[in-house]
């Protein structure tokens, strides 16, 4: 046997026993953000989004949809809360609480300031929070930009 058939019986004997030693040992982990077997979404928006601040008070509707699974969920109850800027709710607080309808929508009223509450365009920060049995939060927040109307 000439040592190059040698050689290439030996490299392949090598590769041989490297190839069936070669076996998957790593595990597969599952996210723990996903995918789940029960999914829950929570929306926030405001309509409209921006108001502008006359003589009059603005309003503007902020409206929380939940769903599980992709059905609406009814009954259930959602905190709005004003974080920063000027501006109330329909009843006069910065917190309120409403709870989803048949389609899965609670809405509130935001009532922004007049003209001569605000010297300048504003904007105001708002959370909607959804009541929970579990220890974690389920919440969105937006913002509403006011404009201040010429004098």
């Amino acid at each position: 046997m000439t040592q190059r058939r040698v050689l290439t019986v030996a490299g392949l004997c090598v590769l041989l026993a490297l190839a069936s030693s070669c076996t998957r040992s790593d595990v597969s982990v599952p996210s723990p953000a996903g995918p789940s077997t029960l999914s829950i979404t929570f929306d926030l928006e405001a309509t409209p989004n921006v108001i502008l601040a006359t003589e009059e008070r603005p309003m503007t509707t902020i409206k929380a949809t939940v769903r599980k699974n992709g059905a609406a969920m009814s009954n259930v109850v959602v905190y709005f809360t004003i974080l920063s800027g000027p501006g109330e709710f329909s009843d006069y607080t910065d917190r309120v609480a409403a709870a989803t309808d048949s389609t899965g929508v609670a809405s509130v009223v935001f009532i922004g300031p007049t003209k001569f509450e605000i010297s300048r365009d504003m904007t105001t920060a708002i959370q909607g929070q959804m009541q929970t049995n579990t220890p974690e939060f389920i919440f969105k927040t937006i913002e509403i930009r006011i404009i201040r109307g010429a004098d």
